[in-house]
């Protein structure tokens, strides 16, 4: 399991570190979308249960970063909804890197596992569409069932 583990955080670092605008993350959320709904993906056996807790906390840890680095980034470049003023009536709601990191992980862990369950990838699809609401313009250009 161990393999599957880095094999994501390899692969994940190199396609995070891409993202650097709504195209791209579109890009990201469907190739791990089709990654989770493939059974023998290194995703899909990282995501499931294993008995090493320790270090499957030690992978989502390493991946929560991963994500909030990339939130950040798109954040700063004002890819979000996010809107930063000083007057409390034009301010908009900020956006937490590690929070909405935290949201992608429990999207994806969730997701997958309905998913999976009802082998149809709506689910995963709806959580992802919560967890990525500040980034939610892009989504409307989504196929059906993506």
């Amino acid at each position: 399991m161990r393999t599957h583990f880095a094999e994501v955080l390899a692969r994940e670092s190199a396609c995070l570190a891409m993202v650097t605008d709504r195209a791209e993350l579109v890009g990201w959320r469907r190739r791990v979308v089709e990654e989770l709904m493939t059974p023998s993906s290194p995703y899909a056996l990282a995501l499931r249960q294993t008995c090493d807790m320790r270090a499957r906390a030690d992978f989502l840890d390493q991946w929560r970063e991963l994500i909030a680095e990339t939130v950040e980034r798109l954040v700063r470049s004002g890819t979000t909804g996010d809107r930063r003023s000083t007057s409390d009536q034009d301010r908009g709601v900020d956006v937490d890197a590690q929070k909405t990191a935290v949201l992608i992980l429990a999207a994806l862990q969730g997701g997958c596992a309905l998913s999976r369950i009802a082998q149809d990838p709506r689910p995963l699809n709806a959580a992802l569409d919560l967890a990525l609401v500040p980034f939610a313009a892009t989504w409307g250009n989504l196929p059906e069932g993506e």
